[in-house]
């Protein structure tokens, strides 16, 4: 921990990688975590083995999630169950339903011991404030968190971008924050050059990409994650009129949720989920339907393409990479072309990344969640008067 008066910031995991992020704010009376992530599928890594917190005794005030991705919760089910574990309210009740869904392939359910916590309310631990503010990312309800204490301001970003449905209220936010001292923001596509999927085009678009296909298709598939909750819903206010909007059960339950608190233009209209007793229906109105690659949709995917192959679209939104997945793979194999790519990224490019910093205007700043192996300044600019620091995973670093 920190010596008297000081806040220090380590990164457990995560300064030169994507995902698998954990981050440790502390005083010398005060440790709090933020995420405790899985690595990508990809990586070969061990567990994260963190003295008091995944082993010997418990040392930890607290732990903070951003969100409900795996490579920032997914290893939470190995630290010491006495931690209390905070998370946004909405967010929470998102992945306990999840948890739920996966237990039948031996995944832990431990959601539902998680402390709810709301936007705007701050939280004090000892001498540590911790406010969780709006954020916007490809998981609903994803939040950044202000970290106070010992006369020092940290802003911790988690995922989040620019270009999504909240750009205005999330721009408004960032200008209102005031001084800070730290700003520990994530930087995914900081390496990976321009991205012009995402520099020319917003959640806006894929809306209207929506609405086009609609306008030359009877039946819509839009492939996707069951997390893609605003996705879904975009996708659910283009269903025209008098068709259906269909998905399975689990779906539905999650968009339910994600409907209790939404702006009334950003709600999912009414989805239904699809069952034998609705299937003749549904053939003769027509239909959106957001699917996953499994067993359940699968057969429905390939009557549609085989039997009404003129009237039959599918639309990919996800990371390309997700591709050579066996049932994926599969399943674009029924679409036979009829299939087109409408996807922009859940995290900030680096355009936006930089106006955000010029924005914050930190006395100092962390990039993590990048796979930059050199020095950041080689694939980033950092705003004038803004100190740079590189760190390394296990170091402390005093803010």
């Amino acid at each position: 921990m920190g010596t008297d008066g000081t806040v220090k910031v380590k990164l457990h995991r995560g300064a030169k990688q994507i995902g698998g992020v954990c981050t440790e704010i502390c005083t010398s009376n005060t440790r709090l975590l933020f995420d405790v992530g899985s690595p990508l599928e990809d990586a070969e890594q061990e567990l994260l083995v963190i003295e008091g917190v995944t082993t010997g005794p418990m040392d930890c005030d607290g732990i903070f999630l951003t969100h409900y991705h795996g490579d920032h919760i997914g290893e939470i089910d190995y630290v010491d169950a006495d931690i209390p574990v905070y998370m946004e309210k909405y967010a929470r009740k998102i992945l306990e339903l999840q948890q739920k869904h996966m237990q039948s392939l031996g995944r832990a359910l431990w959601a539902d011991t998680v402390n709810e916590i709301e936007i705007g309310k701050t939280i004090e631990i000892k001498d540590l404030q911790v406010t969780a503010l709006a954020s916007d990312h490809s998981a609903a309800n994803s939040v950044m968190y202000l970290i106070e204490g010992c006369g020092k301001r940290i802003l911790l970003t988690g995922d989040y971008r620019l270009h999504g449905f909240y750009r205005e209220k999330l721009e408004a936010q960032l200008k209102e924050l005031g001084h800070i001292d730290l700003m520990i923001t994530e930087g995914t596509t900081i390496t990976r050059g321009e991205e012009p999927d995402c520099k020319k085009f917003d959640e806006n678009w894929v809306t209207a990409q929506f609405v086009k296909s609609f306008k030359e298709y009877k039946y819509v598939f839009l492939l996707t994650s069951s997390s893609q909750l605003d996705r879904i819903a975009a996708f659910s206010r283009c269903v025209p009129s008098g068709k259906y909007m269909l998905t399975d059960k689990y779906q539905k339950e999650l968009m339910d949720i994600y409907n209790e608190k939404r702006d009334v233009l950003l709600k999912a209209n009414k989805v239904k989920f699809y069952a034998e007793n609705i299937a003749s229906k549904v053939e003769v109105r027509g239909f959106g339907m957001a699917i996953r690659a499994n067993d359940f949709f699968l057969p429905i995917v390939k009557y549609y393409f085989e039997n009404h192959p003129s009237d039959t679209c599918m639309i990919y939104s996800m990371w390309s990479g997700y591709r050579d997945k066996p049932k994926i793979e599969q399943m674009l194999s029924y679409a036979m072309g009829k299939e087109r790519t409408v996807h922009v990224s859940g995290h900030v490019i680096k355009e936006d990344l930089e106006y955000v910093i010029g924005v914050i205007k930190p006395i100092k700043l962390i990039v993590h969640h990048t796979d930059a192996r050199g020095s950041i300044e080689e694939n980033f600019i950092s705003p004038q008067g803004v100190e740079l620091i590189n760190v390394i995973d296990g170091e402390f670093y005093v803010v």
